[in-house]
């Protein structure tokens, strides 16, 4: 697993990306990262609520500085087997892309997760120096957490 933030300072984004291989093909993944309802059975990190169609509302669930907390999100692509993406957060201000891309590799025996996020807007430095402690933590557990639910099934 890896982890790697980057920063375009003139275009105020800022990326923040982890990945890991999962034993399974990208089908068995796919199926349990769009079980949204599902999620709250083996996501400690984060959850989301809604339907994966693209233009649905959402609701991500996550704890942030150690309290629950909340968002809207807009699904913005359905790729089915290959990549999820919601948006959300004040237009211009900070709006963050998050992100799953799901590659086969083996022929299609294991799936390379990528899970990261894309940050843009005004505030998008000032908000990444308070959230890059949180990010790695949530994000590469959640990846550990899909890895061991598909695992398990």
């Amino acid at each position: 697993m890896t982890d790697n933030p980057t920063r375009d300072s003139l275009a105020a984004k800022v990326t923040y990306e982890t990945e890991i291989t999962i034993d399974a093909p990208p089908a068995e993944v796919w199926r349990h990262l769009v079980d949204f309802d599902r999620h709250d059975e083996w996501s400690h990190h984060f959850v989301l609520r809604g339907k994966p169609i693209v233009g649905e509302l959402g609701r991500l669930e996550f704890v942030m500085f150690g309290r629950p907390a909340g968002a809207a999100v807009v699904i913005e692509k359905v790729h089915e087997e290959r990549e999820l993406r919601w948006s959300g957060g004040p237009s211009g201000l900070v709006t963050g892309s998050h992100y799953f891309i799901l590659q086969p590799t083996d022929d299609g025996k294991r799936t390379h997760f990528r899970h990261g996020e894309d940050f843009s807007g005004i505030l998008a430095p000032l908000v990444w120096t308070f959230l890059k402690a949180q990010l790695g933590p949530s994000y590469s557990g959640f990846n550990e957490e899909l890895k061991q639910r598909v695992m398990g099934a």
